[in-house]
């Protein structure tokens, strides 16, 4: 589906979920190489940026979180951009330009600012739209990093194992889409200025301080998750060799039972104590004596 977002000096034309009479349009109003339109019915494996005489073709993927699967997946955005028109393509709705749309509605200093100068400018913004929303979704992250180390020793270390193997998951998939973005920006640079020239290194090179600071902080998120799940496995193992240790010692004491009730029951000629008067309470005395000096001397050692 086909939509003309601005109409003006600049033309902003957003396809979502391309189909066969919007790539008819294309071919009738551009000169696109038959191969670029043909890769956008379909998302590619990796992002890109490619320079032609008249025209930049760029594939954009970001992050975007799924709560069902509880993990960051790939959506992918790819521009056909020349002098005066930007053409984004997508294969959902994607947050970051539905956004950018709302902004310029309500933001007419941008929308004037956008439409006085360059397709490059309004790249620039859609970028930076995106680039935030990145940052935007490392918040869910920061919230779970932190109800992880409010929980550390509260003894639901099962429970915190669980959720920093998916909290580690969703950062290792989230690290991976954007790694892909720090090249594609850097030959942005560089093409920006054969395209638009000068003036606009600036604007791609600050995108790609932006973007830099998305990955610090995705970095610092991973360290002190990292750090977390350490101590957990600590405590986890602590306890886990705490409750090893009682079951050892209460085997222990049971042994001196288990011993005196089995040399009563060997069939012997004389068995002491058998058959005189309080022969059981006698029995369960000595055994119940054996069993606190025995306790008594484990406490003495601190292995209770």
């Amino acid at each position: 589906m086909l939509r003309t977002i601005i109409e003006d000096k600049i033309v902003w034309y957003d396809i979502t979920k391309t189909e066969a009479g919007d790539l008819e349009f294309l071919k009738s109003k551009f000169d696109f190489h038959p191969v670029i339109l043909d890769e956008l019915l379909h998302p590619s494996a990796r992002s890109r940026v490619e320079t032609y005489d008249h025209y930049l073709f760029l594939v954009y993927h970001l992050p975007i979180y799924n709560p069902q699967e509880r993990t960051s997946r790939q959506a992918e955005i790819d521009f056909l951009i020349t002098k005066n028109v930007i053409i984004s393509v997508h294969y959902e709705k994607i947050e970051p330009l539905t956004l950018f749309e709302r902004t310029l509605k309500n933001n007419i200093h941008l929308y004037d600012r956008i439409i006085k100068n360059t397709t490059g400018h309004l790249l620039y913004y859609i970028l930076e739209e995106t680039v935030d929303f990145s940052m935007r979704q490392l918040r869910h992250m920061e919230e779970k990093v932190k109800e992880v180390g409010g929980e550390l020793f509260t003894g639901k270390e099962r429970h915190l194992l669980e959720k920093v193997s998916y909290l580690k998951r969703d950062m290792l998939d989230f690290r991976i889409i954007i790694r892909s973005q720090r090249s594609l920006l850097e030959s942005l640079i560089v093409a920006a200025q054969f395209f638009w020239g000068e003036r606009l290194k600036i604007y791609f090179s600050d995108l790609l301080g932006d973007y830099l600071k998305t990955t610090h902080l995705i970095e610092n998120l991973k360290e002190t998750v990292e750090s977390f799940e350490t101590t957990n496995a600590q405590l986890l193992n602590a306890k886990s060799n705490y409750i090893m240790q009682r079951f050892t010692v209460l085997a222990f004491l049971t042994f001196p039972l288990m011993l005196l009730v089995a040399l009563f029951d060997i069939d012997a000629v004389s068995r002491p104590i058998i058959g005189q008067p309080y022969d059981f309470w006698i029995i369960f005395g000595f055994v119940t004596f054996m069993i606190l000096l025995m306790i008594a001397y484990f406490k003495k050692k601190e292995w209770l």
